[in-house]
């Protein structure tokens, strides 16, 4: 280790005095943290000086091995290089939302002709509108619901054409859609419907509720009095979701975010009340797992980083508590993202904006002591399980480590296999392995969970990982019998069982009868949530596998397209949906594609069909 500080100390002499973002690896080669710097020398220096003593500085001394360096133009641009970075790698000391939940949006297809809203996971860089991030699903979907009930946008998972269809779907029968793709609905009169339910999501119901009064006025006027009806039924549903909504403001045309931080140890309760037209009609709760020591400053800076990050618009004023880290960095970077002067943090300040922070605060720490409950609940739980599987499965020890596999193909081609890691019953997604079948061409599913365990259990594997206390396969007596004779081939003695899908049978591999335990049992429990994260895991890794597969077919049959020009225009546009429908310049921009090959590019996307 001593010789290491020497190289990084040597290392961090040579690094620039300039802006940037630093990268700490482990001696496995893996990012541990990421961070930003105006000075990356002083930055960096500062982890290696003798007087620090703050645990971040101690735990990244202790365990750095070597670290990278990114410069940049700004601290701002270090600031946005670094959020992105964090996405990106993940690193186990950063700061970041618990469990990487990807925490879903409402996307409005404004790009298409007839647009649809749809609840996706992931922010697009497209011409859709999208309204998030939310951290409670299901408060997204009642609202959703309310929301089509007033105004019946098309919910399809696919893009409305008309004339496609010649019946309308359930959803219009049970009149939660407008139906567009049957013509039930005039184009105009559905773009201004999407365009209200737009509004509702902004927040600009007094806005809304105007518009409709008026329309249902000239409505009336004009003796259309069965459409001046259901503008009413509009407004009073409208006016239902308005009454629920707290007021709590005396200016009707305040619009804030109020945010409120409650630490317990490795996690942060962060709370964001949403303030529109003067009142709160929303609220989220979000959780920080914290793996080192942190102040609230730094704490709260992260959120604001990571959630307005994702975010499509932001409101005039945000109001916290406290001061937090970075503060004028974090403006400048605010500003470059939504436009200057659209957007000011400030405290609170006056007695209204005291109690809105106190109310932030007191939703905190409900949200902070009801996740604790539950994690205690659910620990209670895992413990009971695997203290039940000790008994029943007559072990010698409580399996507290126990990995699970499966293996999946598809007609015999592209065979892989999974491994999933749980740790006191707990899935540990940094131990998960994949394998790619090399020993078997056609379809052999008991050969090749042979070959897995082999692998796992008498190659590198083998010394990198802990031996598990059980092996759980997804499978019956076959795949069990043929992965357990590896184990007694290598005089390797660990408990293997498998569960059959058919029945929930555990089977063994000695003559014991296969078991069936009770629906309610935990240990069941535990089982069959090992057996299908194992399952999911196979499954997802053969469908990329596929996919990267099919992508590289089609570009390797283009001419003058060789593994380099192939890597570089994948790396360069990310898909092959984005490839196809790149310009000639745009190709060009790519290092090795000229206009010519360009030119061939989109020519044989425009006869061949992949």
């Amino acid at each position: 280790m001593d010789s290491t500080l020497s190289e990084l100390t040597l290392k961090v002499k040579a690094s620039p005095d300039k802006p940037g973002v630093y990268l700490f690896k482990n001696k496995n080669n893996e990012i541990i943290y990421v961070g930003k710097a105006k000075s990356l020398k002083k930055r960096i220096s500062s982890y290696f000086l003798k007087g620090a003593i703050d645990k971040k500085s101690k735990v990244i001394r202790e365990v750095a091995n070597d670290f990278e360096i990114i410069v940049t133009e700004s601290e701002t641009e270090a600031l946005i290089l670094e959020n992105n970075l964090i996405k990106l790698h993940k690193p186990l000391l950063n700061i970041r939302l618990t469990d990487d939940k990807t925490y879903p949006f409402l996307m409005v297809t404004t790009s298409e002709e007839y647009p649809r809203v749809e609840i996706v996971r992931k922010r697009e860089n497209d011409n859709n509108r999208y309204f998030g991030p939310y951290a409670d699903v299901k408060a997204l979907k009642n609202a959703l619901k309310k929301a089509i009930t007033i105004f019946p946008v098309a919910s399809c998972k696919k893009e409305i054409i008309q004339g496609k269809f010649d019946r309308s779907c359930l959803y219009f029968q049970l009149n939660r859609c407008a139906a567009p793709c049957i013509e039930k609905i005039e184009k105009e009169e559905y773009g201004k419907m999407v365009q209200q339910f737009i509004k509702l999501f902004e927040g600009k119901q007094s806005e809304l509720m105007k518009e409709l009064r008026e329309e249902m006025e000239i409505s009336a006027k004009n003796m259309a009095y069965e459409y001046a009806a259901t503008i009413r039924d509009k407004i009073n549903a409208l006016d239902k979701i308005i009454q629920k909504q707290i007021v709590v403001s005396k200016d009707v045309n305040a619009e804030f975010d109020i945010i409120s931080i409650l630490c317990d140890g490795t996690i942060a309760s962060i709370q964001l009340l949403v303030m529109k037209n003067g009142r709160i009609v929303e609220q989220k709760n979000f959780l920080l797992n914290i793996p080192l020591i942190s102040d609230a400053s730094e704490i709260l800076a992260t959120f604001i980083k990571q959630y307005y990050s994702q975010t499509e618009t932001i409101p005039k004023k945000i109001l916290l508590e406290i001061g937090i880290e970075d503060e004028d960095v974090i403006k400048k970077w605010l500003d470059k993202r939504f436009g200057k002067g659209q957007e000011i943090i400030i405290y609170s300040e006056s007695d209204e904006e005291k109690e809105l922070v106190n109310l932030a605060k007191r939703n905190a720490e409900a949200n902070l002591k009801s996740y604790i409950q539950i994690k205690v609940l659910k620990e209670k739980r895992v413990i009971k399980g695997l203290e039940e599987l000790k008994t029943v499965l007559n072990l010698n020890t409580t399996p507290l480590r126990i990995e699970g596999y499966d293996i999946s193909t598809l007609q015999g081609t592209n065979t892989v296999a999974s491994c999933v890691v749980f740790i006191n019953g707990v899935p540990k997604k940094s131990k998960y392995r994949k394998f790619i079948i090399k020993s078997i061409e056609s379809q052999d599913d008991f050969r090749s969970m042979k070959e897995v365990i082999k692998r796992r259990f008498t190659g590198s594997l083998a010394t990198k990982e802990d031996k598990p206390t059980l092996i759980v396969i997804d499978g019956g007596p076959g795949q069990v019998n043929f992965a357990n004779s590896i184990l007694k081939e290598y005089d390797i003695n660990i408990p293997l069982i498998g569960i059959a899908k058919e029945f929930e049978e555990i089977h063994f591999p000695d003559e014991r009868k296969p078991m069936q335990l009770n629906e309610r049992s935990e240990a069941l429990r535990i089982i069959k949530q090992i057996r299908d994260e194992a399952h999911r895991f196979a499954i997802t890794f053969h469908r990329q596998k596929r996919s990267k597969k099919m992508i590289e077919s089609s570009l390797e049959r283009i001419p003058n397209i060789g593994k380099q020009r192939m890597e570089q225009l994948l790396r360069h546009f990310g898909t092959i949906e984005d490839i196809k429908q790149a310009t000639i310049e745009e190709l060009a921009q790519v290092k090795g594609i000229s206009n010519k090959i360009a030119e061939q590019i989109i020519e044989f996307y425009k006869s061949k069909l992949i």
